[in-house]
């Protein structure tokens, strides 16, 4: 899959949330709506952190120099 993860619409936030979502519902601890929350709130800074790490990674160096004429 050659597409970005970080597009059409998605943010950082909904990047990470996906995530901590994903790693929470695999802890066996997780039994009730409350557990599965608590996970979540536990996974997600560092979710964060590694989505705007690959973030900063999928968009490469900014564009400079650009020269238009007409």
């Amino acid at each position: 899959m050659s597409e970005k993860i970080f597009s059409h619409g998605r943010t950082i936030h909904s990047v990470a949330y996906d995530l901590a979502l994903t790693l929470a519902t695999k802890d066996e601890d997780t039994n009730t709506p409350y557990d599965l929350l608590r996970r979540i709130a536990h996974y997600l800074p560092v979710c964060i952190e590694a989505a705007e790490e690959f973030k900063e990674s999928e968009s490469g160096p900014p564009v400079t120099d650009i020269k238009v004429t007409f």
